[in-house]
């Protein structure tokens, strides 16, 4: 650090010291032709210099201290910037009236985005109400009705929907995602079950049979249940979207495992898998790919969230693909802290 600050102050002083010493030797100059029997030389030669370093030392403690701060904030590391001469000193109070605009500009961009969030959440919250309510008309009216088939298509579009809002929801909470957060054991075969119950019909109105598989009555893994079963349920609701394509019946295998000290559950479908140009770009927000051109109702935004959500709980989560045949996707929880 010292080396880099001396080649700079260097730099900076060059032409000053070049000046001062072609005034020595034109002074000097001076008076040997003024009297040409004055002969002395290296005299006035080392009092010029002798000055001259003794302003060079006493400017370079002056320049140091502020240099190297400026230095080391380059480098992301604290300093405190000490000013000595009259430009640093107005180099200071640019940098304050700067960090203060700053500041004030970035406080009033918070306060606008959280409006708009604040706005964005309560407007979806209000799309939720009347979701709701299609979907309780939709069930009393396939209950009194001998051929419920159209109303079977419009609760499915209307499940779609909800899912769509509750994508939204996510993304917003995902900004204040430590305030919501509880980190706890959880039982993975009950939330499981539960998300399986909570898509039942789906299920049967698709042909597709959800199967648990694991050698074990219950397995227990760190994370946060709520945020854990968004990222699990929006993985099954994948597999649900993408099985569609293919008739007859198929299965949904929902493996649990231990491996060490880690638990595994991989998602397993019959669907219409990815292809493996696809596979590496499936995480990126928007994305969708080959399949998305299939299937109009792909977002791109599903599996970006379970990545996000999936890296802020500390687990990984991985998927493979062969076209036509499948998707698996693979999640790692911590089994013990």
């Amino acid at each position: 650090m010292i080396k880099l600050v001396f080649m700079k102050y260097l730099k900076d002083r060059m032409l000053l010291i070049l000046f001062y010493l072609l005034n020595m030797a034109a002074v000097i100059t001076f008076f040997h032709l003024s009297e040409p029997a004055n002969t002395e030389l290296w005299y006035p030669l080392s009092i010029g210099g002798f000055l001259l370093v003794v302003y060079l030392v006493v400017d370079w403690f002056r320049y140091y201290q502020p240099s190297q701060a400026l230095e080391q904030m380059l480098q992301n590391q604290y300093a405190e910037y000490q000013p000595h001469t009259e430009e640093q000193k107005t180099f200071q109070q640019w940098m304050s009236k700067a960090n203060h605009e700053h500041s004030r500009e970035m406080n009033d961009l918070k306060e606008q985005n959280k409006e708009r969030l604040y706005f964005l959440s309560h407007w979806i919250h209000h799309l939720k109400t009347p979701v709701s309510v299609m979907e309780l008309i939709v069930q009393n009216e396939k209950d009194t009705q001998d051929n419920p088939a159209v109303l079977e298509k419009i609760q499915l579009e209307n499940r779609r929907l909800h899912t769509s809002i509750k994508q939204g929801l996510t993304m917003i909470r995902m900004d204040s995602f430590e305030n919501d957060l509880e980190v706890q054991g959880v039982d993975l075969l009950s939330s499981l079950r539960k998300i399986i119950n909570s898509r039942k019909s789906e299920f049967i109105y698709h042909s597709l049979f959800p199967v648990i598989e694991c050698e074990e009555e219950a397995s227990y893994i760190i994370t946060d249940p709520k945020w854990n079963e968004v990222m699990v349920e929006q993985i099954i609701s994948n597999s649900i979207k993408y099985s569609t394509m293919k008739k007859g019946t198929k299965k949904l295998r929902l493996v649990v495992a231990k491996e060490g000290t880690d638990t595994l559950l991989s998602i397993i479908d019959e669907g219409t898998g990815i292809p493996s140009y696809d596979v590496e770009r499936v995480f990126e927000p928007f994305f969708t790919g080959e399949n998305g051109r299939k299937f109009r109702n792909s977002s791109g935004i599903g599996l970006y969230l379970c990545r996000k959500i999936a890296d802020k709980l500390n687990h990984t989560i991985s998927i493979e693909s062969e076209a036509k045949k499948g998707t698996t996707v693979t999640i790692r929880y911590l089994t013990k802290l």
